[in-house]
């Protein structure tokens, strides 16, 4: 049986495994909470703070959802053993 991957809110690689939430992304550090995609602007106490708007702005300058975390992601290079699929939301 094949593993299934959920899709990082913050970063948009699939990279949780279905069934677990609160997992903490390996691209971009973020920590799938239950705001998703449906409260960008919350503060997320998973996040230290951070609205899924700032983590993900954060992750297009720093390369990780606080610049904090940069130190805690896989490199560019090893993003490529994740599916990426861009969101419209």
């Amino acid at each position: 049986m094949s593993e299934s991957f959920a899709q990082c809110d913050c970063c948009d690689y699939f990279t949780i495994q279905d069934g677990n939430d609160y997992e903490i992304c390996p691209v971009c550090f973020w920590g799938q909470d239950a705001f998703g995609v449906s409260e960008p602007d919350e503060p997320s106490g998973a996040n230290h703070g951070h609205s899924l708007h700032e983590g993900r702005t954060n992750f297009l300058m720093f390369g990780a959802c606080a610049a904090k975390f940069k130190a805690n992601v896989v490199t560019v290079s090893e993003r490529e053993m994740y599916r990426y699929a861009a969101r419209t939301i």
